[in-house]
Parts: C-alpha cells; sequence; structure tokens
C-alpha cells in the first residue's frame, strides 16, 4: 500500500466512517500532514516524525483543558503510537473551517486587529495553571521545579547541532548557559501555565471575525511570559522594524495579566536569546542550513550584545 492507502485504512478502522477524498498539505514543517473528506465533516490527519514529539497522553490533556476553560480548538479523535504503518504516531482531529493567517494578505490595521484578537485568546490560555515547568505529558505535571532550572538543563539539548557542528563555539554556549540562568531566575516567581509555544501566524486560524489558535505539538508548562517572548521573537524575523513595533504594541497592549505586564520588557530580551538559539539549532539540523541561518545568526549577535554579555573587550569575545 502506499501511503494513502495506509491513511484511509488507518483513518477509517479507527473512525468507523468512510473517506470520500485525501490529499496532502504542502510546506508544512517535521511532519506530513493530510485532508481527509468525508460526506459529512472533513479531518486533519497528521503523521509524527519523531518518536518522542509531542509527548504521550499530552495532546488529549491540552485539549481537555481548552474544554475546562471554555477556549475553542480542534477536537481530538484518535492519538497513537500503536500502529505499524506509523511507528511515530498519528493523530487524527476535526478540520476548522478558515484559513490560517500567513496564507491571508492583510494590510497592517488589519493584522493590528488579529494580534488584538489573539492577545485576548492567549490572555485566557495562562489563567490555565500547570504544576511544575517544561514538557508535559497526559497527566500535565512536568519535570523541573523553576523555569531557570529547566533552561539550563535542558541547554545542551537544544543546542546539541550548534555543537556538532561547532558552528558556536562550546565555550561561548556554555557562557551563555550560564548567563541565561541568572537571567531567567526572575521568572521563576511566576507560575508555569499552559503555554502554546509556536505562536505565529501559521497557527491562528481565521474564520471571517473569529480566530482559533490550532496546532498545540509544541504546548509547555512554562511562565507567561516564555509564549509572548516567541510570538514577539518570530515577529522580528517576519516583519520590518516598524510592522514589528506596531503589532507587538498591539498584542500587549490587549494582553490582560495579574502580573506587571512592564517586567516583560526586561526579560524579553533574555527570551530571544533562547528562541534565538533554538531556532539556529534547528536550521544547523537541516541540509540547506546556510539559506536559513545569516538571519537568525545576525539577530542573535545582535540580542547578546543588547544584554551585554558578548562584546570585543570580555574573555569570550564578540561575534558568535
Amino acid at each position: 500500500m502506499n501511503i494513502i492507502d495506509y491513511v484511509r485504512k488507518t483513518f477509517e478502522d479507527s473512525m468507523g466512517i468512510s473517506s470520500c477524498f485525501i490529499h496532502g498539505l504542502d510546506g508544512v514543517s517535521n511532519n506530513r500532514v493530510f485532508i481527509i473528506e468525508t460526506e459529512k465533516k472533513s479531518y486533519i490527519f497528521k503523521i509524527y516524525a519523531q518518536a518522542d514529539w509531542p509527548e504521550d497522553g499530552k495532546l488529549p490533556f491540552v485539549a481537555q483543558k481548552l474544554d475546562e476553560y471554555k477556549i475553542a480548538h480542534a477536537r481530538i479523535y484518535d492519538f497513537s503510537r500503536k500502529n505499524v504503518a506509523f511507528p511515530n504516531g498519528y493523530l487524527i482531529e476535526e478540520r476548522l473551517p478558515g484559513i490560517t493567517a500567513n496564507k491571508l494578505n492583510l494590510t497592517q490595521d488589519e493584522n493590528i486587529r488579529l494580534y488584538e484578537k489573539l492577545a485576548v485568546i492567549v490572555s485566557e490560555i495562562h489563567k490555565i495553571r500547570l504544576i511544575n515547568y517544561g514538557f508535559i505529558g497526559g497527566n500535565g505535571i512536568a519535570d523541573w521545579t523553576s523555569m531557570s532550572d529547566y533552561i539550563y538543563d535542558f541547554f545542551n539539548d537544544s543546542t546539541s547541532c550548534l555543537r556538532e557542528k561547532n558552528i558556536i563555539a562550546p565555550v561561548k554556549l556554555d557562557y551563555i548557559r550560564q548567563k541565561l540562568y541568572e537571567e531567567i531566575k526572575a521568572c521563576d516567581c511566576y507560575p508555569p501555565v499552559l503555554c502554546h509555544g509556536d505562536l505565529s501566524t501559521s497557527n491562528i486560524l481565521v474564520n471571517a471575525d473569529d480566530i482559533v489558535i490550532i496546532d498545540w505539538d509544541d504546548a509547555q508548562a512554562l511562565c507567561w511570559m516564555a509564549d509572548i517572548a516567541r510570538l514577539t521573537y518570530w515577529m522580528r524575523l517576519r516583519y520590518d522594524e516598524r510592522s514589528y513595533k506596531a503589532y507587538r504594541n498591539a498584542f500587549l497592549k490587549r494582553y490582560e495579566s495579574e502580573y506587571d505586564k512592564s517586567a516583560f520588557d526586561k526579560m524579553e530580551n533574555a527570551f530571544h536569546i533562547w528562541y534565538g538559539l533554538d531556532y539556529l539549532n534547528f536550521a544547523a539540523g537541516r541540509l540547506d542550513y546556510n539559506k536559513h541561518c545569516e538571519a537568525i545568526k545576525t539577530v542573535l549577535e545582535n540580542d547578546l550584545v543588547r544584554a551585554g554579555w558578548f562584546d570585543d573587550s570580555n574573555d569570550i569575545g564578540g561575534r558568535i
């Protein structure tokens, strides 16, 4: 059987309904995604590329929490790693109506309204308290008792390709690791909350005036600032400086928190360094690394200088 046949058989065995049409989606990172049409509904069938991601039980747990807090999301029908045709796992979920925002030609005013709506939803998501920090499974309990310990302990894994290919000297990575740990300690006072982990226009589904956040594969238990910083970091890579500031400000103005939001301004750069390393590490693992890395590397270097961690006067040196 070819891949479509395996998808059809697995879907029909799991759901007990016949499929009418199946086609793959292009431009999807990491995983393979198919749309399945039946007589009454459309479904998403996702085939995972990694056997340990997303964590077992995480997506049903997240869906349960979103239901509990009345936050719209795609309904999950099946998630399994027991099918020999898909040893890394597959997911069946409903296909919601709409178009992802990255495929829409929005004006600046329309983008501002989009990010204002997103801020309202993210504010509600961050009300969902979890236990500990880091990766979550079916029980929703993570392994690290502080945000700073999570970043410190997971740092080597998240920079593994950079080390293996010597893109950044190990001594510099070790220095950044220690400085990040010291900086992020300021976030240990904030409780872990449900964070989407990959907020961007590719994960915002637009249907008329409504939006829904999709694709929760990267969800984690982190402090509230981590989720927002991931979004603003992505904005910096995506938009020119004027648009970036407008969209960042629109989001932060509508985001509601019981904590002092001005703390985000102080912590944002440290989180951007963390995410810059993660993005660069991901790019380093690709065959076309050089095509993707230069913009990320430039932003990372600027953030390190802004933090005062790297300049020509210290022992570590200047540019990475």
